[in-house]
């Protein structure tokens, strides 16, 4: 039997249990929770303006997504904003490494 498999598996849960973490240390620290909170409102009306440009719709559906994702669902908010951020990541870290054997030879 092949061990690729559980190394994933393990590979996994190892992230989702980061991804349910961030949470956890929000509710327990209010530093972080401050952090993570303006960081998610800065994140909202980046994306926001980047897809609706500067108009008064992007100021009207920033401020319900930040009273949604921030203020009433923060959990929420956090922990999907944290697994699109390691997915980023890991995409990326696999760009880089594909890039790097290729251009060694």
């Amino acid at each position: 039997m092949n061990n690729n498999g559980h190394l994933l598996l393990i590979i996994l849960i190892a992230m989702i249990a980061v991804v349910f973490l961030l949470p956890v240390l929000m509710y327990f620290s209010p530093i972080i929770n401050i952090i993570i909170r303006i960081i998610l409102v800065f994140l909202i009306i980046s994306t926001v303006r980047g897809y609706l440009g500067s108009s008064i719709i992007t100021l009207i559906i920033s401020g319900i997504l930040i009273y949604f994702l921030v203020i009433k669902w923060w959990w929420v908010g956090a922990s999907v904003s944290f697994a699109i951020m390691l997915m980023a990541f890991g995409v990326f870290g696999v760009i880089v490494w594909g890039l790097g054997t290729t251009l060694k030879k």
